[in-house]
């Protein structure tokens, strides 16, 4: 069985910077909508297929939630779909903007 693995902000940060990681934001619609990771990708269940199409083989994959819990769930299902490897956001969106306040997207 396929695991993920649990990523903090700074080693986030750098493969946000390097562009290597895909970034998956299970947030609701409006929560992205008023900031999110910049290049990341809001993952719906309507967005799950063309999402897992445009993943390059082997390309890291960050899940981003609120707080680092429901992302958790996200990532593990992503594994067991056969994406690795692929990891969840320690403290979720917000520890990635009281971090990193200039990496913030605002729509």
């Amino acid at each position: 069985m396929s695991e993920f693995s649990r990523i903090n902000t700074a080693t986030a940060h750098e493969l946000w910077q390097s562009g290597q990681a895909a970034f998956a934001d299970i947030r609701d619609a409006r929560s992205f909508e008023l900031g999110h990771i910049p290049g990341s990708v809001h993952l719906t269940d309507a967005s799950l297929s063309d999402f897992l199409a445009d993943l390059a083989d082997e390309q890291p994959v960050v899940v981003v939630c609120y707080h680092g819990n429901s992302s958790q769930g996200a990532a593990q299902y992503l594994a067991q779909q056969g994406v690795e490897p692929v990891s969840s956001l320690d403290g979720g969106f917000t520890a990635w903007a009281q971090f990193f306040p200039e990496a913030v997207e605002r729509n």
